[in-house]
């Protein structure tokens, strides 16, 4: 799906900035966690002295790195796709079925971000934290709930692209 498709929508600006900029931020977070992981072996492995809380940090890094890029991966296009369907339907059918496809996406993502939300207030509550140096869970379950979200309003936007483009831009 083309940029000059998704430019004729409204708020298809704002989505694409606002899944730049985050995908900006877990590109930062992806190389705060290379650094971390460079200087947590040296310091293994050179100087004997492993960092406390090394390993709880990463993956909690690597949440935000997974969550705020899903959603510009979702908007670029970027996931990986396997096109199994249009050998057996023609052009004109495949645009209505992957306009079906991401609108049931929305859907399954759109429930799946409200049970992260769900499970982030249960964190809340219960005070769950990483084993080692007690960092909370629940800000990363928000932000896992976000991207969810944030990913199944592409979708969306999406299909409402598909839905709404002329028939001879989809031949």
């Amino acid at each position: 799906m083309g940029a000059e498709s998704r430019a004729a929508l409204p708020g298809t600006a704002v989505a694409a900035w606002t899944t730049r900029s985050l995908a900006c931020v877990a590109g930062a977070a992806l190389l705060w966690l290379m650094l971390l992981t460079v200087v947590a072996v040296v310091m293994r492995y050179v100087f004997n002295a492993p960092i406390l809380g090394a390993q709880d940090i990463s993956e909690l890094s690597l949440a935000v790195v997974v969550f705020l890029g899903i959603p510009y991966c979702g908007w670029t296009g970027g996931h990986v796709a396997v096109d199994l369907i249009s050998t057996v339907v023609g052009e004109s059918r495949l645009r209505y079925t992957d306009t079906l496809m991401r609108l049931a996406g929305a859907v399954l993502f759109g429930f799946v971000a409200w049970q992260a939300m769900r499970q982030a207030l249960d964190a809340l509550e219960y005070g769950d934290a990483t084993n080692l140096v007690e960092i909370s869970h629940h800000p990363f379950m928000f932000l896992m709930s976000f991207g969810w979200l944030l990913f199944a309003g592409v979708l969306l936007i999406q299909a409402a692209v598909g839905i709404l483009r002329p028939q001879e831009q989809a031949e």
